[in-house]
């Protein structure tokens, strides 16, 4: 897999290819009791495909996300701790197009005889020459992207809340604006709503 300068997984999006959001908690756990988040290491993997301007977003979207929801930011013991992964794919499609002249010198002729007989007049087509669509397969190579961030409980160490985003990338670098958007439609999904200022 090759390396691609990044601002975040989350970059172009395609009109055609819109990105997708998941997300899973254990409904169980009381979001309310904590009060705390902190951001664990980033990992080291996900620098093959995320810039280091991409790596900043990614980590002060998620840290707006969280403040926004109530929790505040402590970096060692915090409730809640942050992990980040990023995994980029190449995959491909395929699309088959209909060549209607491959093969043609001209256009086929059709062919149309009348006639007049005792029993009257007729017009009946004699010949049109067919042949079967040649068709031309194109392969598109793209790339996939996914960003999975958990929210574990520090205390018992276990994943409370996992979200997950996955879209076509495309090759220009996202900005801060979109970044932020697509995480704050990533943490929509989580269970516990930002506080009205």
């Amino acid at each position: 897999m090759r390396t691609i300068i990044l601002s975040f997984i989350f970059l172009t999006f395609y009109s055609c290819n819109p990105w997708k959001y998941a997300a899973e908690y254990d409904p169980k756990v009381d979001f309310d009791s904590f009060k705390t988040f902190g951001l664990l290491n980033w990992d080291p993997q996900n620098d093959k495909v995320v810039s280091p301007q991409g790596k900043e977003y990614i980590l002060m979207a998620i840290k707006s996300e969280l403040e926004a929801r109530g929790y505040e930011y402590q970096k060692t013991d915090a409730d809640l701790q942050v992990s980040v992964f990023a995994i980029v794919q190449e995959e491909t499609n395929y699309a088959a197009y209909a060549d209607h002249y491959a093969g043609y010198t001209g256009y086929s002729s059709v062919g149309v005889g009348v006639g007049v007989g005792s029993g009257g007049a007729g017009v009946g087509v004699v010949g049109y020459g067919v042949t079967p669509y040649p068709y031309t397969i194109y392969a598109n190579d793209y790339e996939v992207g996914t960003l999975v961030i958990d929210l574990l409980d520090h205390s018992k160490k276990e994943i409370v809340w996992q979200g997950v985003a996955s879209g076509r990338l495309g090759h220009e670098e996202g900005n801060k604006d979109d970044i932020y958007n697509k995480m704050s439609i990533l943490f929509k999904k989580m269970p516990v709503k930002k506080v009205k200022k």
